[in-house]
């Protein structure tokens, strides 16, 4: 019995030891990262029957126990990766959201102050100095969006380093990972099943490690192994084998990276989507494709309609010189990427027609032989067009072949291809300054608008006058004369004899007819009525219906007799006003414009009242659109157009205004701007493109309005949401290091209990020595 409880004494003192030792191990390891306290589990050694009743054996250590618990840790892995990811969102978006809002750094200050150059030139358009302000606020503004647009480029180059370094990382830990499987394996088969704690400690943090890089999922298997998988299901380690991980350049772009898988030697690329989950890679893939290309998008839609609205303008207007404006900014085109994997080639063409229905995506195009799909990558939204339908125009981009009228214009792509096009992503860095000379800025309008202010007789001597009688001192009353009659006086002999010489005056256009007054030099003179005859004296002065002038010299009355013809316009008499006029883009592809000149003539005796035109309206038509909004079409040819006070005419691109009431006869004309120095009408339209919805039904500034917003918003969503997530990760790490955590004073107050244990172990050892000397002691 004594050897018994020998041997019970040296079971407590063994399981003494072996809780010290563990109790010393949690205290040096309180600070290791991952660490999970151990503790010793003992259990009975059972009992031997010895007739009277089982005697205990003493204690066993069963196992070394690691407190784990596996929900909260897969619960912190969950926190942790998401959290990572924020962080690295917010790293970078931070960033833009910073400079796109800087009330200096950003593209605001620059809009505004080209466009109070704008305004000033409009006030000043014959001042060099103010068409040099134009063109340095322009420049400044093409510098502000080509500085945006390189820090852009910046950070685009900036997630690329991170993913290269963050592919090393997650290759690294997976190498690491697949050593700890193998080691662990090793362990359990030679260590009889039981499980080490502090490999599976060293596996779980470096899953954890790896975890804050890529959002992973770990499979225990049957060998004590963990398969680890990462973005929706791909295998990153499966025992000790694993399948690295390479940074491959886009098919569709050489200076962006995406994650590959190597198998076999052959690396085939794994969607970015794939890692949006969770993990630093996710942020940055997630932060480059939801915010820097959209931003990079938006820029570059800003560049493109403000340069294409500009350069549109220009060519509305004349410069300094007289000559049709040139483009004042460089806007690049479409980017079209065919994909690696297509055959043969292609004529598609892109070409931007409407920058203001732009949108920030990107789009594909594929073809079935059959049918063409776009797809708007943003939204996945597809437009299915067969080769009929071409030119499509979706979003503000023209598609076709770029064949002239009458086509066909459906391009020819090889069946299965697949194209990317960007219409907006090179619009910053295409963005430059086209004009560097100040007297190429378009200031003025390519026409003019008059009314008949002044009367004019319109005197001319008939073409075979053989005489040389002239006319001089003309004058027109407009309150006598008949807007749109003439009248020419004809040189004859009468048939008295001896024959005189006489004129006789012939009206057209005038009733009733007027009489002729005349006054002779000697100081005689009378009054016929109109188209009888009268003598001649050289010197004399005639008056009819308005029309008066001085005859000198001598007529020839051979044959028909020479001729003195009057063609009077009168001053407008009515009210009635004409717009300075303006010019639309058709005005830049007409072949007939309205600067011949062209001539408008009220006729108030036709039912209804009308203008006539003359020329008559060029081919193309045009349209009248009335101040109530409705519209009349204007058909090619017509030589009389209707008239309602407030009436807007657009002809051949060009658009003028008629208001008031006009008397019958009054005229308003249409023709070439001869004054284009001193014209101010192109710029101040130019001014007007501050306000004008030109993209996306809003203006310039508004456009980067929303894009601050848009980025601010979501840098304050990310911010919010990262906070709450860490805030939920620390605690649950604050109650899982509760649970698996070592707690200095709970292992020292152990330590204590243990030091105990042993003392009281040893106590036993020394009761049964006694009691063995003194059995030997009756044995001898």
């Amino acid at each position: 019995m004594a050897t018994n409880i020998f041997s019970i004494g040296q079971s407590a003192l063994q399981a003494a030891m072996a809780a010290q030792a563990t109790t010393s191990h949690n205290i040096s390891n309180a600070t290791t990262p991952g660490y999970n306290r151990q503790e010793v589990v003992q259990s009975s050694a059972g009992g031997i029957n010895y007739g009277y009743g089982f005697v205990g054996q003493g204690t066993q250590v069963t196992e070394i126990k690691r407190i784990y618990n596996d929900f909260l840790t897969k619960q912190a892995l969950a926190s942790q990766t998401s959290a990572s990811s924020l962080d690295a969102y917010y790293s970078e978006i931070s960033q833009i959201n910073n400079m796109v809002a800087d009330t200096k750094a950003g593209l605001s200050p620059s809009l505004q102050d080209f466009f109070a150059a704008i305004q000033n030139l409009a006030s000043n358009p014959n001042t060099q100095a103010s068409r040099q302000s134009v063109l340095s606020q322009a420049s400044t503004l093409v510098a502000r969006v080509t500085s945006i647009n390189d820090q852009l480029s910046a950070s685009s180059a900036s997630v690329n380093s991170q993913i290269t370094s963050t592919v090393t990382t997650i290759n690294s830990y997976a190498q690491q990972l697949a050593q700890l499987n193998k080691a662990i394996v090793n362990a359990i088969g030679t260590g009889g099943g039981q499980q080490p704690n502090d490999l599976l400690d060293q596996r779980d943090q470096l899953v954890a490690e790896l975890n804050k890089y890529v959002k992973i999922t770990t499979v225990p298997q049957d060998t004590g192994a963990v398969s680890v998988f990462i973005g929706t299901g791909q295998a990153l380690v499966t025992g000790e084998n694993v399948t690295q991980l390479a940074v491959t350049n886009s098919p569709t772009d050489v200076s962006r990276l995406q994650i590959g898988q190597v198998n076999g030697g052959t690396t085939s690329t794994i969607p970015d989507s794939f890692f949006y989950d969770g993990g630093s890679l996710g942020g940055l893939l997630k932060y480059r494709s939801e915010t820097l290309d959209p931003t990079q998008n938006a820029l570059g839609r800003i560049a493109i309609a403000l340069g294409t609205a500009f350069n549109q303008q220009q060519q509305l207007g004349l410069d300094q010189n007289g000559n049709p404006g040139t483009n004042m900014f460089n806007v690049s085109s479409p980017n079209l990427i065919g994909y690696p994997t297509n055959t043969g080639t292609t004529d598609l063409k892109t070409t931007i027609t409407d920058p203001s229905a732009l949108t920030t995506s990107d789009y594909t195009l594929t073809y079935d032989g059959t049918n063409y799909t776009f797809t708007r990558l943003s939204d996945n939204t597809k437009t299915v067009k067969a080769a009929g339908d071409f030119p499509v125009t979706l979003d503000g981009v023209t598609y076709s072949n770029g064949a002239a009228a009458p086509g066909p214009y459906a391009p020819a792509i090889p069946n299965g291809n697949i194209y990317k096009i960007q219409p907006t992503a090179n619009g910053a860095a295409g963005f430059s300054l086209a004009l560097n000379n100040t007297q190429l800025l378009a200031t003025a309008a390519p026409i003019s608008t008059s009314i008949n202010a002044t009367n004019n007789v319109n005197a001319s001597t008939g073409a075979a006058n053989t005489g040389n009688a002239l006319i001089s001192s003309t004058s027109l009353d407009g309150t006598k004369f008949q807007q749109g009659s003439s009248v020419s006086f004809t040189a004859s002999m009468s048939a008295a004899v001896p024959p005189v010489l006489q004129l006789t005056g012939a009206w057209s256009n005038a009733t009733p007819v007027p009489d002729v007054t005349y006054s002779n030099p000697d100081g005689t003179g009378g009054t016929v009525a109109g188209g009888a005859a009268f003598p001649y004296q050289s010197g004399m002065t005639i008056t009819s219906g308005g029309v008066s002038f001085t005859l000198t010299g001598t007529p020839s009355t051979s044959g028909a007799g020479d001729k003195f013809n009057f063609a009077p316009v009168a001053a407008n008499k009515g009210t009635a006003t004409i717009s300075t006029g303006s010019v639309t883009p058709a005005y830049l592809t007409t072949t007939t414009p309205l600067t011949k000149p062209t001539t408008l003539e009220y006729d108030a005796t036709a039912t209804p009242p009308n203008f006539t035109i003359s020329p008559a309206v060029p081919a193309g038509g045009g349209t009248i659109t009335h101040k109530d909004g409705t519209t009349t079409t204007i058909g090619a040819g017509v030589t009389v157009l209707p008239y309602t006070a407030g009436d807007t005419y657009e002809i051949s691109g060009v658009s003028f205004q008629i208001s008031g009431q006009p008397s019958d006869g009054d005229q308003f004309t249409i023709a070439a701007n001869t004054n284009a120095a001193s014209d101010n009408r192109n710029m101040l339209a130019m001014g007007n493109l501050q306000t004008a919805k030109t993209i996306n039904g809003t203006n310039f500034q508004g456009s980067y309005s929303q894009l601050v917003a848009t980025i601010g918003n979501k840098t304050n969503e990310i911010n919010v949401t990262n906070t709450a997530e860490k805030a939920r990760l620390t605690a649950i790490q604050t109650q899982q290091q509760s649970e698996s955590g070592v707690n200095q004073d709970e292992e020292l107050a152990q330590m204590i209990r243990n030091q105990q244990q042993y003392q009281a172990a040893a106590k036993i050892i020394q009761a049964a020595s006694d009691m063995i000397n003194v059995l030997l002691t009756l044995g001898g």
